[in-house]
């Protein structure tokens, strides 16, 4: 059985994971009838945890956060897995969404953060709205064999 890490050595992981990739899968509660609903979402992974993505303001996720801000999000490296499945790795961030409001303290910051990941996430965040994700639990998952490995936030503020 693989060492558990601890809270920094799981973000550390957690971070290097995200910026191998573009986009994850967010998962929201439909705001009319409460059921689950998931989209894609280009993103960045801030080193404390925190998730940054965009979205037009009337999209379906938009609303759901909007009645029922607890979201989960997930990161994987599936590209690996018709040459080494057991090389596949997993991160699930749970949380609260919330959008960011442009008179908002960290806009600016988050707005550069997201928009220097890539030229596809900088086009996006033109047009839509800016929201965050704060970490409740992030779970990684190494490989097959690598364990899981949770580090607790407490409660999302």
């Amino acid at each position: 059985m693989p060492e558990l890490l601890d809270r920094e050595a799981i973000l550390r992981e957690a971070v290097e994971l995200a910026r191998t990739q573009h986009g994850g899968a967010l998962a929201t509660m439909h705001a009319e009838d409460g059921t689950p609903y998931l989209t894609f979402v280009l993103f960045h992974l801030r080193d404390d945890g925190t998730v940054l993505f965009a979205s037009a303001a009337r999209s379906q996720h938009a609303r759901n956060i909007a009645a029922t801000p607890e979201v989960s999000f997930l990161v994987d490296n599936r590209e690996v897995i018709r040459k080494d499945w057991t090389a596949f790795d997993r991160l699930v961030i749970e949380g609260r969404a919330a959008r960011v409001p442009a008179d908002d303290q960290r806009h600016e910051l988050y707005l550069r953060e997201l928009g220097a990941k890539d030229r596809l996430t900088a086009h996006f965040i033109s047009r839509g709205e800016l929201y965050c994700i704060i970490p409740r639990r992030i779970v990684l998952m190494k490989g097959i064999d690598g364990g899981r490995h949770v580090a607790d936030f407490g409660g999302a503020e």
